[in-house]
This record gives C-alpha cells, sequence and structure tokens, in this order.
C-alpha cells in the first residue's frame, strides 16, 4: 500500500448525540504554537479514559440540513466504474468513533458504492479505549448486539482492508507521540488475527478555529496526522486524507460543515468526503495494475534469460559430444 495523493473539497457531516471526534490534514507546526506543557499531561494510567469524551452537545438539527451538498460533478479524477468502486469499499471495514458513525448514517441513505460499507463503530470510541478489557461502560465497537475487540470482529468479517479513523478522543487526554505508539499497538494487535488484512489510516480532522480542548488543538492534530502518515509509510501502509478537503484552509474545521461548531460533521461534509474516496480507489487500483504489470514484465524477461541460458547450455553439451 501507498501513500494517497488527495484533492481537496469539503466533506463532514455531524450526528445526533454523538461524542467527540476529529482529523485534519498536515501543515508546518513550531513549537510556539503548541499548547504549554502541562495542558496536556500524560496520564498516570489509563483510568480516566471513560469519560474523556463528555465533551460534546447534543448534536443541533443543522446536521440534517443537507442545503449545501455540492451538485459539482466530481472533477479531475479518472473514475473507477460504480462496480469497481462498490466492489472495493464493499471489501472493506470502516473502523471508527462518532464521527466515523457519522459517515455511517450518511452512507445508508444514499444508493451509490458507500451504502453497503461495512462499519465498526462507537461512541467516545478511541484507541486506548479499545486496548481496554470489554467490560462495563468502556466504548467498544457491536457486532451481532454484543461488544468486541475489533481483531475478534474482523476474521469473522472476512474483509480485504480496512480503514481505521480513531484519535480526536485519545487527543483530549494525551499528546500526539504517545497516541501514535498506542495506534502502532492496535494495529499490531489487528494483523495478529487477521495477517493478510490491508491497513488504511485516516487522517483526524480538526477542529473549528477557537474550539480546542486540551490537546485536541489543530497545531496538535496536525502533528498527529503527520505522525500517522509516517508510520504508515514506515509500515507499507495506506493514508488516506479526508481533513484537507473539509478544511477552511486554515489549518481548522470550515465552521460551516461542523454540526455542532466543534468536531462533528454536517452531511454536506461527508458528500466531500466521497470525492476523496474514489480518488483513493482510484489511485491504489491503479498503482496495483502498475506493479501487477511491472511483474509480469520481470517475469518475462527473467524467462527469457532463462530460456537463452538454457539454450547456450544444450549447445555447449552438444559441441563437447562432439568433441569440439
Amino acid at each position: 500500500m501507498r501513500k494517497f495523493r488527495k484533492q481537496g473539497k469539503f466533506l463532514c457531516i455531524a450526528i445526533l448525540g454523538m461524542l467527540v471526534l476529529g482529523d485534519y490534514a498536515t501543515c508546518s507546526v513550531y513549537a510556539s504554537e503548541l499548547p504549554s506543557g502541562d495542558v496536556c499531561p500524560e496520564p498516570a494510567n489509563e483510568a480516566g479514559l471513560i469519560n474523556i469524551t463528555e465533551l460534546t452537545d447534543e448534536q443541533p438539527a443543522e446536521y440534517y440540513d443537507d442545503s449545501v451538498l455540492t451538485a459539482d460533478p466530481i472533477t479531475d479524477i479518472a473514475e473507477l466504474t460504480d462496480e469497481q468502486l462498490a466492489e472495493y469499499y464493499g471489501d472493506s471495514v470502516f473502523i471508527g468513533d462518532s464521527i466515523m458513525e457519522g459517515f455511517r448514517i450518511y452512507s445508508v441513505r444514499q444508493d451509490n458504492f458507500v451504502h453497503d460499507i461495512q462499519f465498526l463503530t462507537a461512541i467516545s470510541y478511541s484507541v486506548h479505549n479499545e486496548m481496554r478489557p470489554v467490560k462495563g461502560n468502556i466504548p467498544h465497537p457491536e457486532y451481532q448486539g454484543k461488544k468486541y475487540h475489533v481483531w475478534d470482529i474482523l476474521p469473522i468479517l472476512d474483509k480485504k482492508r480496512v480503514f481505521i479513523l480513531l484519535g480526536t478522543n485519545d487527543l483530549v487526554s494525551y499528546g500526539p507521540e504517545s497516541n501514535r505508539d498506542k495506534y502502532k499497538e492496535l494495529i499490531d494487535q489487528i494483523l495478529e488475527t487477521s495477517p493478510d488484512l490491508e491497513i488504511h489510516i485516516v487522517s483526524v480532522t480538526y477542529t473549528v478555529k477557537g474550539k480546542e480542548k486540551g490537546c485536541l488543538y489543530n497545531p496538535y492534530i496536525d502533528l498527529y496526522n503527520s505522525l500517522l502518515q509516517e508510520m504508515a509509510a514506515e509500515n507499507g501502509w495506506g493514508y488516506i486524507d479526508l481533513c484537507t478537503a473539509i478544511s477552511d484552509g486554515e489549518g481548522n474545521l470550515e465552521a460551516s460543515l461542523s454540526s455542532d461548531n466543534f468536531v462533528h460533521l454536517k452531511i454536506s461534509a461527508y458528500a466531500l468526503w466521497e470525492d476523496e474516496l474514489i480518488n483513493y480507489a482510484n489511485t491504489m487500483l491503479l498503482e496495483a495494475e502498475a506493479e501487477e504489470e511491472a511483474e509480469e514484465t520481470d517475469g518475462e524477461a527473467t524467462e527469457g534469460v532463462d530460456g537463452e541460458a538454457e539454450e547456450t547450455e544444450a549447445i555447449y553439451t552438444q559441441e563437447n559430444e562432439w568433441g569440439l
């Protein structure tokens, strides 16, 4: 898998009664822009994580306002067919918190490739919570009415790839580096039970300007996304930026795309995600085709060399028999 070259537009949608979540793209971060050291101290233990997303207000009615949905056709995309997109994303699982849950709600109302995506989501979900036991009120995705660790559900679903959007709730309590390390631990655990699964990391979205909480602070989110992108590249995982298209161009979530004037998204935002997902699938499949062609070319070249070697050896053997 390779890093994805994104094209920007806008995307987001939010959901009734959901908690904190977020993501965005990467840009230059300077030390002077980051919160002071005591803004987001590293917790001594995991006990406080259950309540880290008690940050959000009930989502307003604007969540259902799709009047700002773009009617413009997707441009500059060498589009796959609907069938190809449906096949690619139909063989995927989207994992995440309430921001991803918003996309799940959005997707079931559509009649295109996003309609049949498999989701594993939970409100207040986070990387740290996922690594905690499945018990009590600790947020974990449900499958057939029962909570599980995602690494126990994925082998049952038997899909080819996962797209993981987590981090907003983690950044409320932890800094970017420790969150990145915990994220790696989670993915390693997933690959223990599903070693052939493709991993695709989704960027964390920004908050609306001025609405930061602790380490859920846009320069920190930007730094975190940079760390995730580097981690993906180092491990051969995919990385998709769903943040830039819904930003205001200045490192914040576009306020008009937020349902709660914080981090949750409107329908119009998720519509923009669709464009980015089409771009990403095109990139992944075109690169896969190029690799296959390269392998075939290498194979043919190898066969040619082997054939010439065999022919040379046969001539040499015949000459020896004739005493030449």
